[in-house]
């Protein structure tokens, strides 16, 4: 078992035991070592100890998480603005600035991105954010044809992502992990109770990972 599957699965036992005691109890006696099989077998544990809400927040918080000090200015300027909209600029500013270096785009694949409400920023509808996971593999999953070559390619999850090579039947509850990831950014920034919806997702079957965010 690599480092970060330990790490996670840590985090998954600690997550449980806050919402549930004897759930966390129960996941702590799986015993599985392939990823893919202990998360299949870590649902349905939960699904027989607890509600599918509390089985996507504990998910969701244990995400993989963006580094706070990245977010440091967009924080301050909610802290000064209290507003959303100018919150939310500045991250995308942000977002357009370190993704084209990371992934090497072009303007014309940044404006496609943009355009697309793809990464962290995602596209502000008056009190909602709708956010779509960019593909992780950029360039890879643009020069593909394959559907399931493209979703791997898509996927960010190191975990499971290549089960869509296999049109896996893994449950999409799993997937409000990856929704977490813009939880966190949104309840750094603000400080307040994050919302957060799994609208689509690869393993039911769409072609993105999309989230709705709302911020209380």
């Amino acid at each position: 078992m690599n480092e970060f599957e330990r790490m996670w699965r840590t985090k998954i036992q600690k997550n449980t035991h806050k919402h549930d005691q004897k759930a966390g109890k129960t996941i702590e006696n799986i015993h599985v070592e392939d990823p893919v099989l202990y998360s299949k077998v870590l649902i349905k544990a939960l699904k027989e100890e607890v509600a599918d809400k509390d089985i996507a927040t504990i998910f969701c918080k244990s995400a993989c998480h963006m580094p706070h000090e990245k977010l440091e200015g967009v924080k301050q300027i909610y802290e000064s603005t209290q507003s959303i909209e100018l919150a939310h600029t500045a991250l995308l500013e942000m977002f357009k600035t370190d993704i084209k270096e990371y992934k090497k785009m072009s303007d014309d694949q940044l404006e496609e991105v943009l355009s697309k409400g793809w990464g962290a920023a995602g596209i502000l509808q008056d009190d909602i954010i709708i956010a779509t996971k960019i593909p992780s593999q950029f360039h890879d999953y643009l020069n593909e044809t394959d559907d399931l070559k493209r979703k791997y390619y898509y996927c960010h999850c190191p975990r499971v992502r290549k089960e869509l090579l296999e049109n896996s039947d893994l449950d999409s509850i799993y997937c409000n992990c990856g929704g977490g990831f813009y939880s966190d950014i949104w309840e750094y920034i603000t400080g307040k109770e994050i919302d957060i919806e799994v609208v689509k997702n690869l393993f039911d079957g769409d072609d993105v990972c999309q989230f709705k965010i709302k911020i209380y």
